[in-house]
């Protein structure tokens, strides 16, 4: 029996080299069959094989794999025999890697269902730069995910518990049910609810994690590195907690700000501090936070430094500032079906200091001359 495992596409989504087309044709491959599927599974999950890729070391083993499977008689009732089970492998974790190729504005649903053959573990989905993503969870809450942001969940969901981790951006409509409150793990905050919508942004590499509340009521607790809890804060509809990570911070907007060590009621400055701090700020406009799942970009008074992070993310691009005084010049406005080049036409036409760009494949130059 010859595998026809496409090793240079696990090559290149190790490497993050994969592109749209390639991620589409290696989902198609796994999904042609129970057994690529198993083989899928195990390699994503395989430390040795993807250390051994990324130290230009692996061979191409479908030969061997073949033999292994053709040695063992056909199963009965369906059953589909993996590596693992030839190995004998003690893995526990089982992990699903699904990479979604589509069309930037446009959404690719997955409805999770269990998986009977895979007795423990997560399931891990992730939407690449330039696309987003919908997921209906097995107790039917639907997740929104935004460009390079995942959803890690076990797969035991549902059973006893709703706990889920994100890293990125993602926008839930949590199913109702006031036995089984839904738990969301960001980073250093942990979310609870029980029947809401809200919107939760907490990449890795930014020093806020940002969560907004749409309808419905949610807490959010502080998680320290010591395992202690902070104190539990709750929101109301259209107000926003900001999680800042940064030592020092002044906000020059309306807050009420929170912190470890006191609290202030109002201000417009808050004064600088030297750890964490929480901000609660009210009357956010929803639109604005939330259109990002309906394919919109939209953004207030953000410098380019600010809104190029979101750029790179939504145009699957890299944006290189020859000039780092343009990092400071502000806009407002929104992108829905614009291409790359339509939209930084717009914002130069728009700008009211001139600046330059060049656009080379996946690289934007900026510069002032």
């Amino acid at each position: 029996m010859r595998l026809n495992i496409p090793w240079n596409l696990f090559t290149k989504l190790f490497r993050g080299e994969i592109s749209e087309i390639e991620a589409m044709k290696l989902e198609v491959w796994r999904k042609s069959s129970e057994l690529n599927q198993n083989i899928y599974d195990d390699i994503i999950e395989d430390v040795n094989i993807k250390e051994a890729i990324l130290a230009n070391k692996w061979a191409d083993n479908s030969k061997e794999w073949g033999k292994l499977i053709n040695a063992i008689a056909p199963p009965k009732e369906n059953i589909t025999i993996s590596r693992k089970t030839l190995f004998l492998s003690a893995s526990a974790a089982a992990v699903i890697l699904l990479l979604i190729g589509i069309c930037s504005g446009l959404f690719f649903e997955i409805n999770i269902q269990k998986r009977n053959q895979i007795p423990a573990g997560y399931t891990y989905v992730f939407s690449p730069r330039g696309q987003r993503t919908r997921v209906i969870l097995p107790d039917q809450t639907k997740v929104w995910l935004n460009s390079e942001s995942s959803l890690r969940y076990p797969v035991s969901y549902n059973q006893k518990t709703r706990e889920v981790q994100i890293k990125g951006e993602a926008f839930f409509e949590v199913h109702k049910n006031p036995l089984k409150p839904f738990l969301v793990y960001a980073n250093e905050i942990k979310v609870k609810v029980y029947g809401t919508s809200f919107n939760i942004k907490a990449f890795p590499n930014e020093k806020n994690i940002e969560t907004t509340l749409i309808e419905g009521t949610l807490s959010i607790t502080t998680q320290g590195k010591n395992g202690k809890s902070g104190e539990e804060i709750f929101l109301k509809p259209n107000e926003k907690c900001i999680y800042n990570r940064t030592l020092a911070l002044k906000i020059n907007i309306p807050t009420k700000v929170i912190s470890p060590k006191e609290v202030i009621k109002e201000s417009k400055t808050t004064p600088v501090v030297n750890e964490p701090t929480i901000i609660l700020s009210k009357n956010i406009n929803p639109e604005v936070e939330v259109n990002w799942k309906n394919g919109k970009l939209i953004f207030r008074e953000e410098t380019f430094g600010e809104l190029a992070i979101k750029l790179e993310r939504w145009y699957d691009t890299k944006i290189h500032f020859t000039d780092d005084k343009i990092k400071n010049y502000k806009f407002s406005g929104s992108f829905d079906k614009e291409t790359v080049n339509q939209a930084f036409e717009a914002l130069r036409l728009s700008s009211q200091q001139s600046f330059k760009y060049e656009i080379s494949f996946r690289d934007i130059y900026l510069n002032t001359k």
